[in-house]
């Protein structure tokens, strides 16, 4: 009689978002801790929405689900922007959590820490911080941008913020594990912090099993897709400046250039991207049509932190890329290899030309960017999947 296989380790993945591997970076974010996670344990993922938050999403998840959701006031008060303060109904569910002691817990992000603290302390032992973006590293981007567009009060905002979460990192931050940040240049800042353990480069992934089957870029086309979370600041200043500062060059060089801009925003900017002649597209269910319509991707993102999804997604669909170096950053990705890069509107106005009138070009770029893809930037998901809902869930 043979004996029985041994049963997996455990580990646990505490976030604020339900993972999924379609929609904003954060969801697609937590998605690939939980197809890391699952692919080695058996995975609980314990949900700590915010009150605003809409009903969790109908996902599968290669995992249980837990959904803890506060009831009173909280604890403590640190007065800081996107920080998750526990209550006392959350507390103590932290501190109870059933099972064996995890073989790892991820926290996702480094703003839940005050939830982290509450864990068991053989839990808290094990926590790892997912920090990916880098929170006073990227407030201090987002400040940087209002001070271009002459925002003053908002810029000394964020830079106030940017000081908070920068003292909150140094004394928080070397009780984990490992830190985990999603850019090179990043991991190799914090690393030079007093007391830091291991910090490790763990960069966004994408599913690239089943790419797309999409045809390549229209003939002739002339249609340039730009992708992203329009009430994120770094999106919102993207296409503005693409559509003040690049687009009348482009215009200039290629008269019939159509440009498409996918996500979500309010009606100002709504206005304003129709003022400059440019198509909205609201918040689409399915974007494998905007892409098969593409003939290039762009990306002129000035600010913001960690690695940009978009880039990823534009080799994904096998749409040639044309960015700035801020959208580029923390990836291996080369200049004129894997995307057009640039950082002024007039060399950003001729790549986009170049593309839209160069097949060629676009189809080198293409097979570039999708190798690169498939060798540094693949997740493969677990060959199971619960449904939403599996597991137990906790009020």
């Amino acid at each position: 009689m043979s004996a029985a296989p041994p049963s997996k380790s455990r580990a646990v993945l505490l976030t604020h978002v339900v993972p999924s591997p379609q929609g904003v970076g954060l969801v697609r974010r937590a998605w690939r801790w939980a197809c890391e996670l699952a692919a080695a344990h058996e995975l609980d993922i314990v949900v700590v929405p915010r009150e605003a938050d809409p009903p969790l999403p109908p996902v599968p998840l290669p995992g249980r689900l837990h959904v803890l959701r506060g009831t009173g006031p909280a604890l403590h008060r640190r007065q800081l922007a996107d920080w998750f303060e526990p209550d006392a109904t959350i507390t103590a569910a932290l501190a109870t959590l059933p099972g064996p002691v995890p073989a790892r817990v991820v926290v996702f992000r480094f703003y839940l820490h005050d939830m982290a603290a509450q864990l068991p302390p053989a839990w808290r032992a094990v926590a790892e911080m997912d920090c990916d973006d880098w929170e006073s590293a990227t407030r201090l981007s987002l400040a940087g941008l209002a001070l271009r567009r002459l925002r003053l009060r908002r810029a000394a905002k964020r830079l106030w913020q940017a000081w908070r979460y920068r003292r909150l990192e140094r004394r928080f931050l070397p009780s984990y594990r490992v830190v985990h940040l999603a850019a090179a240049e990043d991991a190799a800042r914090v690393r030079r912090w007093p007391g830091m353990g291991e910090v490790r480069v763990t960069p966004n992934r994408v599913v690239v099993d089943a790419l797309p089957a999409l045809p390549p870029p229209p003939a002739g086309g002339r249609t340039l897709l730009f992708v992203g979370a329009l009430f994120y600041p770094p999106n919102e200043d993207a296409v503005l400046w693409f559509a003040r500062a690049v687009l009348p060059r482009l215009r200039r060089l290629v008269p019939e250039v159509e440009i498409v801009v996918a996500g979500t925003a309010g009606p100002s900017l709504r206005r304003k991207l129709a003022a400059y002649g440019m198509t909205y597209v609201h918040a689409p269910a399915d974007l494998r049509p905007l892409y098969a319509q593409a003939s290039a991707i762009i990306a002129p993102v000035r600010g913001g932190g960690g690695t940009k999804v978009k880039v990823l997604e534009a080799w994904y669909y096998r749409r040639p890329l044309v960015a700035t170096s801020h959208a580029m950053r923390g990836l291996q990705a080369e200049a004129g290899r894997h995307a057009l890069v640039a950082d002024e509107a007039e060399p950003f106005a001729r790549h986009c030309a170049a593309l839209l009138t160069d097949p060629a070009l676009g189809a080198r770029l293409v097979g570039e960017g999708e190798q690169l893809l498939r060798a540094q930037y693949s997740l493969t998901p677990p060959p199971f999947c619960l449904p939403h809902g599996a597991g137990t869930p906790r009020a």
